[in-house]
């Protein structure tokens, strides 16, 4: 992945929460920033395996801004760090499946309760490839290692957010892709129509929220 390209996404999530900050974290109708951190419990489907068994990792920083006169209808844009894959462990094969993504979240969220402290969104989550790393039998895997395309395009995401003070809270996602991840397609499953036929990143997510 390009590093200029990477070092764009870090500035424009820097500005992100610049402005936010400036914008004062009082006004629930303003703008306001947040950190998330915490696990993934992943799978590929169309990998031959089957079950959330690989466990991974996410990281990153998010704005919100108001779309809605009351502010309760909210668009979110985040930056993150995330560690997808699989394990799959037969009776002939022992391989883990470990991608670490750059993904920017874009999601549609609604904020319920007389507090706001519960946020439920929607939307889709673009990622960069920033790595691959696969081994085999505990020995590293090269070709599988680099069997991944450098975007992964249309992953849906829903998320479910509560704040149990006004700054701390846990979160909740879930995460689908909608396009083949893989280069070398093999007989793996399929999204949407049959020709988009390989692997897919699927995982739930389960952290913790910092809110200003």
């Amino acid at each position: 992945m390009s590093r200029k390209l990477i070092l764009l996404i870090a500035i424009t999530a820097l500005f992100a929460v610049s402005h936010a900050q400036r914008r004062g974290s009082s006004n629930n109708d303003g703008f306001d920033y947040e950190l998330r951190a915490g696990a993934n419990f992943c799978q590929i489907d169309g990998d031959a395996s089957g079950h959330y068994n690989k466990l991974g990792f996410h990281a990153g920083v998010g704005t919100s801004m108001p779309v809605s006169d009351d502010g309760r209808w909210r668009f979110c844009v985040e930056v993150a760090l995330s560690q997808k894959g699989s394990r799959i462990v037969n009776s002939s094969m022992d391989r883990n499946i470990s991608i670490f993504y750059v993904e920017v979240p874009l999601m549609v969220a609604y904020d319920f309760l007389d507090s706001r402290r519960l946020r439920i969104a929607a939307g889709v989550a673009p990622a960069i490839l920033a790595k691959a790393n696969v081994t085999t039998d505990k020995t590293l895997d090269n070709a599988q290692s680099n069997n991944y395309k450098r975007f992964d395009i249309l992953p849906l995401m829903a998320s479910l957010r509560y704040r149990l003070t006004d700054h701390i809270g846990f979160d909740f996602r879930y995460c689908n892709s909608m396009i083949n991840t893989a280069k070398e397609n093999g007989s793996g499953t399929y999204r949407i129509f049959r020709n988009n036929k390989g692997q897919f990143n699927r995982l739930l997510q389960a952290g913790i929220t910092l809110t200003f």
